[in-house]
């Protein structure tokens, strides 16, 4: 809102400059109107022409230079805006070179010269000047074009011929602008009061280019503007085409062509200096306080980093309270649990907890990733498997198959990215039945089985769809699975970063954690752990890269 007040008040103070230098070329054109039999006069034809072609061609040669400018400075940044000024500058420059060239006293031009032949070379001059600058500023300041400017070119010839061929060899076919005798046609003079009123509304436009830019080399355009409305309002008054406003018109079209070429040139040319010149000027103080930059950034840069670990001890802390304690004894059922993060923060996680007095729940899983992303999924999906698995009845326990169909579904209707995805591993284990039911939701690594008796199995009869945004596509479909156990028998849970099942540099082989866990059968449980976790040591001392979160857990019937 209050910038909207702030280019509204932008707006009306240029309206008022306009509306002043409008005022004072009016009290001009009075004072010469109140005093013109003391100022107006009608000049020799050889004086007037003198006059005449040294102001035409600076005006010519300003239109030249203007489109130069513009032709060649398109490529640097492709602006729309100056293949509209070049070709309006490359029209105007050669149809006023014709003028000049056929002006009533001039030697023939192809064809005899005369005022008429002149008046209509100047009007047509005059339109495609008024109507090129008004496109030309209608089109956005910043507006980008991957048009040829060759083919502009190549048009720009062809029109010029055209109006030189018309005007020069088919005058006939064009209504009079100036009738020798009697001086301007009413048809001229309503053309220069069109001119005039399309200039008038390039003006605005260009008003409010400067509103929203704030660039003055924009006021320095409008003011020339101004003098072109100046030149089309002297050319209405002229008697002969040698008199006194016929000269002050075009020496308003010199003001008007001077401060049109200041403010291109300075956009063009002088401007991109000038930001340069201001660049060097920023990198130099910048190296002449460099030092204490450096230390000021550097200090910022530690804070912000303080607090992120900061943050992220707590995240830490608060992901770490959601697993279960490392050792559990629930209802005569041992657990051991191990959980090493690669990182402040895991993606892995697993929960351990009673369902009712005969069934115990246990799951393990692996999010995509590491860090903040993947211990926010193991957030969410540790708050949908525990609202599955909450107490319940025994004639409503809840199989791991539905759980895992329940967890697929939820986090189909989240909004998480589409690469990010869960396998997890889900199991219920009823102490009187001694019967472990399991689920799995595409772990590529399967629980360990070590009996009292020393004889293996792999939880693998039952291979699961992962948990990801596949839901629009494939609805899977999980299956349970069921083992006996006996007491003594030992099961680890493990996520692949205790064997790194894809890489060659294995952490640990399931060979090793097999034959470890036969060694220890008859021993307790925490030197079971105690001796995997001597052999993770040894092998991370070897050299081992530590890429990916350890997590593994191992029931005791």
């Amino acid at each position: 809102m209050i910038l909207e007040k702030r280019k509204i008040n932008i707006i009306f103070k240029e309206l008022l400059l306009v509306m002043i230098l409008f005022f004072a070329n009016s009290l001009f054109l009075k004072f010469i109107g109140t005093y013109e039999e003391q100022i107006y006069r009608i000049l020799s034809i050889p004086e007037f022409l003198t006059i005449h072609i040294a102001l035409e061609f600076f005006g010519i040669l300003i239109f030249f230079m203007t489109y130069v400018i513009t032709y060649y400075t398109f490529n640097k940044n492709k602006r729309m805006r100056l293949l509209i000024y070049s070709s309006t500058f490359f029209l105007t420059g050669f149809v006023s070179f014709f003028h000049t060239m056929s002006y009533k006293g001039m030697p023939s031009f192809f064809t005899e010269s005369s005022a008429p032949k002149a008046t209509i070379f100047w009007m047509i001059s005059r339109l495609i000047l008024a109507i090129g600058l008004f496109i030309a500023d209608i089109i956005p300041v910043d507006k980008k074009t991957n048009l040829k400017r060759e083919y502009f070119l190549a048009g720009n010839i062809i029109i010029t011929i055209a109006i030189f061929y018309i005007v020069t060899f088919k005058q006939n076919l064009l209504p009079p602008m100036f009738i020798d005798g009697q001086g301007l046609t009413q048809l001229k003079i309503y053309m220069e009061y069109f001119i005039m009123a399309i200039f008038c509304i390039t003006i605005i436009f260009s008003i409010r280019d400067y509103a929203k830019t704030g660039d003055k080399i924009i006021r320095t355009y409008y003011i020339g503007l101004c003098f072109a409305i100046f030149t089309d309002s002297a050319f209405t008054l002229y008697k002969s085409v040698y008199d006194t406003y016929n000269l002050l018109g075009h020496i308003f079209n010199i003001a008007f062509g001077f401060f049109i070429f200041r403010a291109i040139f300075s956009y063009n040319l002088d401007h991109p200096y000038n930001e340069l010149d201001k660049a060097k000027k920023r990198i130099k103080r910048y190296a002449d306080n460099l030092e204490e930059v450096v230390g000021r950034r550097t200090a910022e840069i530690q804070a912000v980093n303080k607090k992120i670990m900061e943050d992220l001890e707590y995240a830490k802390t608060i992901q770490q309270s959601l697993l279960p304690q490392k050792s559990l004894n629930i209802f005569d059922t041992k657990f051991i649990s191990e959980y090493i993060p690669c990182e402040k923060l895991s993606g892995d996680f697993y929960n351990i907890h009673a369902l009712d007095e005969e069934n115990l729940a246990m799951y393990i899983a692996d999010v995509s990733g590491h860090g903040v992303s993947a211990a926010v999924m193991t957030v969410f999906a540790d708050r949908i498997i525990k609202s599955t698995n909450a107490f319940q009845p025994k004639r409503h326990i809840i199989s791991p198959s539905k759980k895992l169909t329940s967890l697929y579904n939820e986090f189909n209707r989240s909004d998480f990215p589409s690469e990010m995805h869960i396998v997890i591993f889900e199991a219920v284990y009823n102490i009187k039945t001694n019967v472990l039911s399991y689920c799995s939701g595409g772990m590529n690594v399967v629980p360990i089985l070590v009996r009292k008796n020393g004889d293996t199995e792999f939880l693998d009869k039952s291979v699961g769809f992962p948990i990801c945004k596949f839901g629009e596509f494939y609805n899977p479909k999980y299956e349970n699975a069921y083992i006996n156990l006996n007491s003594g028998d030992r099961i680890i849970f493990y996520t692949d970063g205790l064997v790194e099942y894809f890489k060659d540099n294995t952490l640990l082989k399931e060979e090793t954690i097999i034959s470890i866990m036969k060694e220890n059968r008859y021993k307790d449980i925490s030197i079971l752990n105690e001796r995997i976790l001597l052999e993770i040591r040894k092998n991370t001392r070897a050299g081992y890269i530590h890429d990916d979160d350890i997590t593994y857990f191992i029931l005791e019937v």
